[in-house]
């Protein structure tokens, strides 16, 4: 149960924090993305579980982003195209496919990908009283061997 417990916590922040974005950056948000925020995190959460146990830092970003795209495109595809909710269209952007994403937000998705699994390693310091594991761990040991 304690476990259960971790992942609805992520799963509030991740929902909360992304929503809060999108206010931020765009002026307002819909439930929806919040769900996805939600879920995104909590896929975050796992895979920086598997970066822990040595998972590459850059192979958990891609793995994050691919899902977060393939998870944009299939809302998309529900919200915007079937329900026809509007909730954003990317049909004008350069290498879309469909208007549900593109090239620019797949980068995007990569970058905010590494600020969740910072975010996700304070919670787990701060809420969770887990451990303290350097987010630049890897790096570090790659850096020293280099030197060495």
């Amino acid at each position: 149960m304690k476990a259960f417990g971790k992942l609805v916590t992520v799963y509030f922040f991740g929902g909360f924090s992304y929503g809060a974005i999108e206010i931020f950056s765009r002026g307002y948000t819909y439930i929806s993305m919040g769900v996805a925020g939600g879920i995104c995190l909590v896929i975050i959460h796992l895979l920086n579980d598997e970066r822990r146990k040595g998972m590459g830092l850059n192979t958990a970003l891609l793995i994050s982003s691919f899902f977060i795209l393939s998870g944009e495109f299939l809302t998309g595809e529900i919200l915007n195209r079937t329900l026809n909710m509007h909730i954003w269209n990317y049909s004008s952007a350069a290498f879309n496919i469909d208007g549900q994403i593109c090239l620019l937000y797949s980068l995007a998705w990569y970058t905010l990908s590494f600020v969740g699994i910072i975010f996700d390693e304070w919670m787990r310091l701060k809420i969770f009283r887990e451990k303290n594991y350097p987010i630049f761990a890897s790096l570090n040991k790659r850096n020293s061997k280099r030197a060495s």
